[in-house]
């Protein structure tokens, strides 16, 4: 590796409440086996009181800064990483990303909620006892009937989009983030002609039937194939 090596820094799923790195290590062996650098990272959860998605945004910029520290050492680049997470991890690398472009020269989100700001989409998440963990990391509340705060556009990435190469894959059955997240974003970022790709896998639930051994070997090549494209920029 190099200074020119693409350079990924993985950040788990979990609803932002829970979730561990290491679920993440199958994603870092494959980027590792094709060449690509790796940093696979945690971050605080968030609860009632004062951890919020700030909180989690500036621990992920301390490890991109750890990253950049340790850039001589490690003979790795000092700038234009790519992001990468699923789910909250997929949520905080576009949220991340599209407000620290300076940093970034890539994202990659596997079923990420983009829009917090979607009511049909809170009240789908209070049905499925989940809004509480969206008050939490918002750091505000959603009654139904009611106006929407401010907080939820602030933690919507599909407010801050930027033209920074963006990968998303979603499956149409998701039952945790519904697709219609990834497919507002997709309407977004192409009326804007910002560059993208939208995978969507037909029938896939929130795993992304990562199950199925093809299903898994196209995801991951997608994933591979974006970071070789636009991480060595």
């Amino acid at each position: 590796r190099n200074a020119k090596t693409p350079f990924v820094i993985l950040i788990h799923g979990g609803a932002w409440v829970m979730g561990d790195k290491k679920s993440d290590t199958p994603t870092q062996d494959s980027l590792l086996a094709h060449g690509i650098a790796c940093a696979n990272i945690n971050y605080r959860f968030v609860d009632s009181v004062s951890i919020h998605y700030p909180q989690m945004l500036a621990d992920i910029d301390s490890a991109v800064n750890y990253c950049i520290t340790h850039a001589a050492e490690w003979n790795t680049r000092k700038d234009g990483f790519i992001m990468s997470g699923a789910s909250a991890g997929g949520h905080l690398s576009l949220l991340y990303g599209y407000t620290t472009s300076k940093k970034i020269n890539a994202i990659i989100a596997e079923c990420p909620a983009t829009d917090l700001t979607d009511t049909a989409v809170l009240n789908y998440e209070k049905k499925i006892g989940l809004l509480p963990v969206v008050h939490y990391m918002a750091n505000a509340k959603y009654t139904p009937g009611q106006p929407l705060t401010p907080e939820f556009a602030a933690s919507s990435p599909i407010y801050y989009v930027k033209n920074i190469p963006t990968l998303f894959i979603h499956g149409t059955a998701d039952r945790t983030v519904p697709y219609s997240q990834s497919a507002d974003l997709d309407k977004k970022l192409t009326a804007k002609n910002f560059t993208h790709k939208l995978i969507t896998i037909p029938g896939a639930d929130h795993d992304l039937n990562l199950k199925d051994p093809a299903t898994k070997t196209m995801v991951y090549k997608e994933v591979v194939d974006w970071a070789l494209k636009y991480g060595n920029k």
